[in-house]
């Protein structure tokens, strides 16, 4: 089994799979058993990193069973931060944790027609009081799928739906209805659609989930097509809002039409014209629960959103593949209005406040953009990209209490080239330049425009004198200066530089058929300044360098088993400057072993754990951590 020098790499810094959970609350939707999973599969991901650890589970089956189609989904994700406790605060355990699981048994009684009964679930929990901090909904639902003809089959179901929020437990029924046709060919027009219609009444909330879709697409000659689709979909949730007695409801409806048309001028170049308009209207309503006073001063509100996007695009595509040119013009539009709705019961002056204050958020937002990409082939072992684009936003707020009016423009190219110098060595080179402006045109945010440039330099080098020696070497220069227009005004907006090194050697040996070692150096110097752009000096006001060095050694005692072991060192220091001089304000240092087991089971099936143990020196003390990650795969 061959070992990339890039995955040593990722052991040594340490770059683990992003297993997070994130910070938001539960879809508290549940969804039919998801019939797009054929693959029976089951895995565990588990990481430690410092005192945060991440479970992930899944599986799922897709089956027969004497005759009856079995489809089972679960997914398991938990997050646990440990936080040490002082002698003023005790220890503490935030987590979250959610799980998932849908089963769906379907039985074919005739050729098109069958039954199918269905269970879903959603459990969640989170004790760091973000959002819902519990939540659980279950449903049952049974009925029946009929194909009349093949490609269109629809089918009615009912059941009983469980929720609990906030500790309040709901239950009552739920009524589904599913119908879908295939890409069906009427006179050269493919045709598709689907229709979902789901409405879970629970006493006193009411959810809703509904979609409906229909395209229509159609080929003329060679590559040139048209295709056409039409969409609606809403969404009806309800919460608990116990601290004042109501239910908040959030209905959402949204529109949309799109148009994608490909049409080919000739065997190399083809044009595309997209277009998709949509409309999303947002009601927020409160109502009165167990018909108790609502709480003054609370509104209802409307967000009525219009979207439009539009974009023309040529590519140009040599008959030898080696060039190859693409451009493109793009312009969206956002227009968001807010209301308030009034209540009989409301005030007139509470009323026209809210109403002052929804309209301070309604926006306008339009980006137009222009862009394009050659690849020029100037032989078979010299390649050069360039690559560029420049946009403008115009944001503007109508209500004279919103001062966030500005206008941003972005252009960034990229030049790269790609050379083989011999068989032996490869050459990359990479220049990138980015250019952005801010202009706020109110003077309540004016201190905030700037301009910001970046230019990175990265070239690459990959060298294999042997078969059994491979090292790769890259560098990079990166200058990012951000002046702020009102500097010499302002005492308080200061114009800055931050500038990087970097460079990474990663030396690849195969000492033996079974046995190899990786090397890794890594040295990364930055740092940050106050800038005076018109005469082009600065004032660094810190400044730091790291560096890591590692070392592996790895046996391959089978083809699909790898052990690997190594050691890793790495260490930081951050310098400040007082009257100009350079001093030492703090060293951070990190020295541990490193090690890795991975079995390939089959083609698709992997058990890996990778962990590594540091010993942490500062100025404030030392500590010894213990870090890991664990990837379990089987495919059945």
């Amino acid at each position: 089994m061959k070992s990339h020098p890039r995955l040593f790499v990722f052991l040594c810094l340490c770059v683990s799979r992003a297993l997070h959970a994130q910070e938001v609350g539960p879809d508290l939707s549940v969804d039919a058993a998801d019939t797009v999973f054929h693959r029976n599969t089951a895995g565990i991901l588990f990481e430690r990193n410092l005192n945060t650890y991440n479970w992930t589970g899944r599986a799922s089956m897709d089956t027969s069973v004497l005759g009856m189609k079995v489809l089972l989904r679960e997914e398991y994700t938990s997050n646990i931060i440990l936080l040490e406790g002082t002698s003023s605060t005790p220890q503490q355990r935030p987590e979250s944790n959610q799980q998932r699981i849908s089963l769906l048994l379907d039985q074919p009684v005739a050729s098109n027609f069958s039954t199918h009964a269905q269970w879903a679930s959603l459990v969640y929990s989170d004790n760091k009081a973000v959002g819902i901090s519990n939540a659980s909904t279950h449903s049952l639902l049974g009925g029946i799928t009929y194909a009349p003809i093949p490609g269109i089959s629809f089918g009615p179901s009912v059941g009983y739906r469980w929720e609990k929020q906030l500790d309040v437990r709901d239950k009552g029924v739920e009524y589904l209805f599913d119908a879908r046709t295939q890409r069906m060919d009427v006179d050269g027009y493919l045709i598709s659609g689907e229709g979902h219609y789901d409405e879970a009444r629970l006493d006193p909330r009411s959810l809703e989930g509904h979609y409906a879709r229909v395209g229509v697409q159609r080929t003329f000659l060679g590559a040139t097509r048209d295709t056409l689709e039409l969409g609606f979909r809403r969404n009806r949730r309800e919460f608990y809002a116990i601290a004042d007695t109501n239910i908040e409801s959030r209905i959402e409806n949204v529109f949309s039409f799109t148009n994608l048309l490909d049409y080919e001028f000739n065997t190399n170049v083809i044009g595309t014209l997209f277009v998709n308009v949509s409309n999303r209207i947002l009601d927020k309503n409160f109502r009165a629960l167990q018909a108790k006073i609502l709480v003054p001063g609370q509104f209802d509100t409307e967000i009525d959103e219009f979207r439009l996007e539009v974009y023309f695009e040529t590519r140009y595509t040599a008959d030898n593949g080696g060039t190859a040119a693409s451009t493109r013009f793009y312009y969206s539009e956002r227009d968001e209005n807010h209301t308030a709705k009034e209540r009989t019961a409301s005030s007139l002056e509470a009323f026209r406040t809210r109403s002052e204050e929804e309209k301070t958020k309604d926006n306008v937002a339009r980006r137009t953009a222009l862009s394009g990409s050659l690849e020029l082939s100037l032989s078979k072992s010299d390649r050069v990209m360039l690559s560029g684009t420049t946009s403008i936003l115009r944001y503007d707020t109508p209500s004279e209490f919103n001062f966030e009016d500005r206008d941003e423009l972005l252009v960034a190219v990229t030049l790269a080239t790609s050379h083989k110098i011999s068989q032996y060595f490869d050459l990359a080179f990479s220049l990138e330049g980015n250019l952005s402006h801010v202009v706020y045109l109110l003077n309540q945010r004016s201190a905030n425009n700037n301009y910001n440039r970046v230019i990175r330099f990265s070239p690459r080098t990959v060298y294999r004198p042997i078969s059994v020696l491979s090292t790769t070497n890259s560098f990079e220069v990166l200058a990012n200066y951000t002046v702020y227009d009102f500097q010499q005004q302002l005492v308080q907006v200061r114009s800055f530089s931050y500038r990087q090194f970097g460079w990474m050697d990663s030396t690849s040996v195969q000492v033996t058929r079974r046995v190899g070692l990786d090397f890794l150096t890594y040295l990364k110097l930055y740092e940050r300044g106050q800038l005076n752009w018109s005469a082009f000096t600065e004032r660094t006001e810190n400044s730091f360098s790291e560096q890591t060095y590692a070392v592996q050694g790895r046996f391959t005692p089978y083809e699909e088993i790898l052990f690997a072991v190594g050691l890793r060192y790495f260490s930081q220091s951050r310098y400040g400057y007082t009257t100009g001089q350079k001093q030492l304000e703090s060293f951070l240092k990190s020295v541990g072993p490193t090690c890795q087991i991975l079995w390939n089971l089959s083609a698709q099936s992997q058990v890996g754990f990778r962990g590594w143990y540091e010993h942490r020196s500062q100025s404030g003390g030392s500590r010894s951590l213990a870090n890991m990650a664990m990837n379990i795969l089987f495919n059945f």
